[in-house]
């Protein structure tokens, strides 16, 4: 009896040493994709852009701060992959851009997009995705940084979509400006409008590389089109509307010539087309200017000129600019060289005020 229990004992022990046992290893307790050929499956490179990276925690490393550079890594090696896309297209695709947007687009593309994984931690900018394990038992941190090409081109086409939006807008506005001859307005806003369509390209060999060859070329017709929107309104804004300088300036009881002859020089000087009648003018400025607080001591006389001036747009029928100032000083031997030298101080004041303040010889 003794040895039949003997034997069921050692049965028994046989038995639970060789019975499968709990697993505890890595294989089971790490995530699928870890392993290469799983990972590959779950993410097949045909529909995703995948970084994969790995890191052991050194005794005196702090977790989380090792967890963040393995995360880092995983999307710098998603970039990577996305950068080695943007030379395979380059050939093909980069110098129809290029002369849309520039020289180097290629080159500020890539650059731009490596800031853009590295910096963002969410993923919603580049709809990057980022995740990552501990592995306790191994004393590593496993990152994995997924991004799906549909989503980025999604993303990418929005984006262009969104710039060529904005300069479409803008180049509407000025159109608006020029036809009430807001020159300076309307410039501001074609220069916003150019502005635009080079954001748009930065984004157009990212579309590419990440496969929407169907989006590409309806966007660049698109930019196209607006592009040369652009340059038809820039042509038409080259030839600024003519002035028509008139009024009256007065030296004491005399009628001086001084003022309306110096502005017309100034704007021809500047590339402005003066009018010899209100007939023919885009815009009609108006000048008074006369002498003003006069007064003299033992050896010099002193003159002020006051001016006023108004700017009418004829097409609108509506005042640009009303002026309204007192000149520098002038000063000579006799009071009548020095209300000449006021004058001609006011002439460029007067010049200053137009240049800056209205749309005039814009």
């Amino acid at each position: 009896m003794k040895q039949y229990n003997f034997v069921i004992m050692m049965i028994l022990t046989a038995a639970l040493l060789l019975s499968p046992r709990p697993a505890h290893s890595q294989a089971n307790t790490l995530p699928p994709w870890v392993d290469d050929a799983r990972r590959s499956a779950t993410y097949p490179a045909a529909e995703w852009y995948v970084g994969f990276a790995l890191g052991t925690i050194g005794p005196r490393e702090n977790l989380e701060d090792v967890r963040k550079r393995v995360e880092r890594e995983a999307q710098n090696k998603l970039a990577e992959g996305i950068t080695v896309q943007i030379h395979a297209v380059s050939t093909a695709h980069t110098a129809s851009a290029q002369t849309k947007t520039g020289s180097n687009v290629s080159e500020t593309i890539q650059r731009d997009y490596g800031q853009i994984i590295q910096a963002t931690t969410n993923a919603e900018l580049a709809r990057v995705e980022v995740t990552s394990h501990h592995d306790k038992a191994g004393n590593r941190i496993y990152a994995l940084a997924r991004a799906k090409k549909s989503d980025l081109a999604a993303y990418y086409a929005s984006r262009i979509e969104f710039y060529l939006q904005v300069g479409e807008n803008d180049l509407r506005m000025a159109q608006q400006h020029a036809e009430t001859d807001r020159k300076r307005s309307a410039l501001e806003r074609i220069a916003e409008a150019k502005n635009n369509v080079t954001e748009s390209g930065k984004h157009y060999t990212l579309l590419v590389a990440v496969g929407a060859r169907g989006d590409v070329q309806r966007l660049l017709d698109r930019t196209a089109q607006l592009e040369k929107n652009i340059a038809t309104l820039e042509t038409a804004l080259s030839e600024t509307a003519s002035i028509f300088v008139t009024g009256k300036e007065v030296i004491g009881n005399s009628e001086s010539n001084i003022v309306i002859p110096g502005l017309q020089s100034l704007f021809s000087q500047n590339g402005c087309r003066v009018a010899n009648s209100r007939q023919e003018a885009g815009f009609v400025l108006t000048v008074d200017v006369r002498d003003h607080m006069t007064s003299q001591d033992k050896n010099f006389s002193y003159c002020y000129a006051q001016v006023r001036a108004t700017a009418l747009n004829i097409k609108t029928g509506k005042t640009d600019a009303n002026l309204n100032f007192t000149g520098p000083k002038g000063s000579w031997t006799n009071m009548d060289r020095a209300c000449q030298d006021a004058m001609n101080k006011a002439v460029r004041q007067l010049w200053q005020e137009i240049s800056t303040k209205t749309e005039l010889c814009r």
